[in-house]
């Protein structure tokens, strides 16, 4: 196994030796990137080792919520938005739409008979959850920067009688398209770069090849219902963190 891996830590020679003949100030930076890389595959390899060895339901729970919390907090630094503020907002959004779809898939759409073990939920949810971030903060970058931007809006529509909610529709929408848009447009290059790996993945793991096809496409499509669940209950729970009770916008930058 150690030779295994020195055979393979060789293959660094290679963009080390084009980083020390054309860039060298870049290779402290690399190898500091590689070196934290590591550390944290391993720190995150070690977690779902004791996950699955203790295979507890409340441990999973447990994890998922901290994982939530954790991408929450990169969330919001990434929007730029208060972070004691702003982080439980999201992180019940990424929780809610990586439970709930995750349960779904598990128990009514994949081929799995221990649903609720940590061997499928582990990495199932962690794919939702990480998916759902990376949507997420264009979802809140559009939705808040839409509102500064068009706030005359917002109040023309409150002024000719619609209510908070229907007011708020455009800058949703906005914040839809924000998530739409990008990810309908790399559909086709995430099925011909992306999806590939973790359909290599599922298939080292022993899963037959008809097996492996419905899991990559259920999990895609998952992702993409994920991101969407995680967006509207995080749009939901901060809307009393944007808006005051007389409907005038907060300050919500750091």
């Amino acid at each position: 196994m150690v030779l295994h891996v020195v055979l393979g830590l060789l293959l660094l020679l290679i963009p080390a030796g084009a980083l020390y003949f054309f860039d060298r100030k870049l290779m402290q930076s690399f190898g500091v990137a590689v070196g934290r890389m590591a550390c944290q595959l391993l720190v995150l390899c070690l977690i779902v080792w004791a996950l699955v060895k203790y295979d507890s339901v409340w441990l999973t729970l447990l994890w998922l919520v901290v994982l939530s919390v954790a991408s929450a907090l990169l969330v919001v630094r990434r929007v730029k938005m208060r972070i004691s503020a702003f982080v439980p907002p999201v992180a019940a959004g990424l929780f809610a739409g990586a439970l709930t779809v995750g349960c779904y898939l598990l128990g009514a759409v994949l081929p799995v008979t221990d649903w609720l073990g940590a061997r499928w939920a582990v990495p199932v949810m962690a794919l939702l959850v990480g998916h759902s971030m990376t949507t997420t903060i264009r979802g809140l970058s559009a939705y808040h920067s839409a509102l500064k931007a068009d706030e005359q809006q917002y109040e023309f529509l409150r002024g000719n009688g619609h209510d908070h909610l229907h007011a708020l529709l455009p800058f949703v929408r906005r914040a839809l398209q924000a998530v739409f848009a990008p990810t309908v447009a790399n559909l086709t290059v995430m099925g011909l770069f992306t999806m590939p790996l973790l359909l290599c993945g599922i298939l080292l793991g022993g899963v037959r090849p008809i097996n492996a096809f419905v899991v990559t496409l259920m999990l895609t499509i998952g992702c993409l219902a994920s991101s969407v669940i995680s967006l509207m209950v995080t749009l939901w729970l901060a809307d009393r963190l944007v808006f005051d009770k007389f409907g005038k916008q907060k300050e919500t930058n750091e």
